[in-house]
């Protein structure tokens, strides 16, 4: 690097580790004890017991191979799990793996924030090289994006894939239709990004117009091309192995295979009740995590022109090839949720970087030439705005969260009502967005799936706590069941939770947040006194 990139490359990491050590705040709230971990996302909450067994103490050292390797949570992939693993590792050593609020903190910080800032970084590399002050404008942009801020406050899969997916494109644009040795590294990162979360899958796209315009543009033999692609899927099947291990064990195959096919059959069609797919479905999601439509449009259409006239030609062909599979995938073929989208939109936005000049300088006579370039200027800024002030309020919730929390609150209320229960063991479900810690005398119970009395009776619980909200969700007219029958049992128990008629079981308690039940003997026994 010359000296000049060097200076705005420690720039870039002085505001990178600025932004480091300020979402570690929040980060390190509000994760007191597993029950407020769920609470406030269960996405954290369940794969984490699969997580630290990965590093368990073990009696053997090839049975230590085996719980890292076999890690029986195959929603994510290993990268994830060993990466996650590896990073808690060392509070195992240091005797500080109980610490819970530690343990979320390196988590978050390590496996979400950490491989996000170096993928921002990546995408400034791709569009301007840290060459001009446009690099620190456009990593500020990026990093003004709610989704950004809103994927660095958990622990989840996606910034890692984020990272591969940047790495792919890295590799891909370097290579520049050589079919070399980066094309192959993109094979190993497209790889490790489809073994984590299967999104690689969409880099066919790409692929194939970096195979395309090679013929086209002369750049290789149609023989070269072809042993250029083959040699691209067996590394990159090679490499998915790799970096899934546990393939090669029949049974670790057999347990994935069936989890990917529910976590599909979920994605498609949804959790319990069918959910709506398509733009306009996707919209009061996406919008306050990506931007106003104007904003996107505009986006989309540099993007476009970038490949017609910028600089940097296959670059924004790789970007929108990647971009496109990966939006129609998100929009319709899945329900909508914003860190799906992060790996396809982020790129995109990268893109807008072309509307600056190298040289910071106002021409007002070429601003008359480029009035149109301005006026898109314009609303990038008006954009870079708006997600400003939307993440300084999302930083302040999030630091603040457990503070007053009508969930927490309502904890307390529920064990003031149920004061009349006896010390000993009783048997308690309550849905897993609520906030129930270790409480002594009980034996907690939850699931994810929608209630119904088979469920209740078969479990014979002595308490029910049930969520409001959740009643109101499953009661919703809109709301389809995915099996009808199964729909119909789930809605006859949530209306009779909502109308206080629980059969076998006593209604106590209401407030806002949720319901309180005793069941019937329970009831006669130590409360209708």
């Amino acid at each position: 690097m010359s000296p000049s990139q060097k200076r705005i490359f420690a720039l870039l990491l002085l505001m990178a580790t600025a932004v480091f050590i300020l979402v570690a705040l929040p980060n390190a709230a509000a994760s007191q004890n597993m029950s407020m971990v769920q609470m406030f996302e269960p996405d954290e909450a369940a794969p984490l017991a699969s997580m630290l067994h990965m590093i368990a103490p073990a009696p053997s050292l090839d049975q230590t191979l085996r719980y890292f390797v076999f890690y029986d949570y195959y929603f994510y992939g290993f990268p994830f799990f060993a990466s996650s693993a590896l990073a808690v590792l060392p509070l195992q050593w240091l005797g500080h793996i109980q610490d819970l609020p530690l343990v979320m903190l390196a988590l978050r910080q390590l496996i979400s924030v950490l491989p996000m800032l170096a993928a921002l970084l990546l995408l400034v590399y791709l569009q301007d090289g840290f060459r001009t002050y446009r690099s620190p404008v456009l990593f500020a942009f990026l990093l003004s994006v709610p989704a950004v801020l809103a994927n660095d406050f958990w622990w989840h899969a996606d910034s890692l894939t984020f990272l591969a997916v940047a790495l792919t494109l890295f590799f891909l644009a370097r290579d520049n239709l050589r079919f070399g040795r980066n094309f192959l590294l993109a094979a190993v990162t497209c790889a490790i990004a489809t073994a984590t979360k299967l999104v690689g899958a969409d880099f066919f796209l790409a692929v194939g117009l970096a195979l395309l315009l090679g013929f086209v543009l002369k750049k290789a033999s149609w023989k070269k091309l072809v042993g250029a692609a083959l040699a691209f899927l067996l590394v990159m099947a090679v490499s998915f192995v790799a970096a899934n291990p546990f393939l090669l064990s029949h049974w670790a195959l057999t347990a994935y295979l069936n989890t990917f096919k529910n976590q599909t059959d979920l994605l498609s069609q949804g959790y319990g009740v069918v959910y709506d797919k398509g733009l306009v479905a996707s919209w009061p999601i996406m919008h306050p995590y990506y931007g106003e439509a104007l904003f996107l449009l505009a986006a989309l259409g540099v993007s476009f022109w970038g490949i017609w006239r910028g600089p940097r030609r296959l670059l924004h062909g790789l970007i929108l090839a990647w971009f496109i599979p990966v939006s129609v995938t998100i929009l319709y073929f899945t329900h909508f949720k914003y860190q799906y989208w992060l790996p396809a939109a982020l790129p995109l936005f990268s893109s807008l970087v072309i509307l600056l000049p190298e040289k910071l300088k106002v021409n007002w006579a070429a601003l008359k030439a480029h009035l149109l370039q301005a006026i898109i200027l314009l609303v990038v800024l008006g954009q870079f705005i708006l997600f400003a002030v939307s993440d300084v309020q999302s930083y302040d919730v999030r630091l603040h969260r457990a503070d007053n929390n009508d969930r927490i609150l309502f904890y307390s209320q529920a064990v003031e009502a149920l004061k009349p229960l006896p010390a000993g063991p009783v048997s308690v479900y309550y849905d897993y967005r609520m906030y129930l810690p270790d409480t002594l005398g009980w034996k907690t119970e939850t699931s994810y799936d929608l209630l119904e009395y088979g469920y209740i009776q078969q479990r014979n619980f002595g308490v029910l706590l049930l969520l409001d909200q959740r009643i109101r969700d499953y009661l919703n007219p809109a709301a389809t069941g995915i099996d009808p029958e199964l729909f119909a049992r789930n809605q006859k128990f949530y209306r009779d939770a909502d109308n206080e008629t629980i059969a076998g079981y006593h209604f106590i308690f209401r407030n806002p947040v949720g319901l309180v039940y005793v069941r019937e003997d329970l009831y006669l026994q130590y409360f209708n006194k």
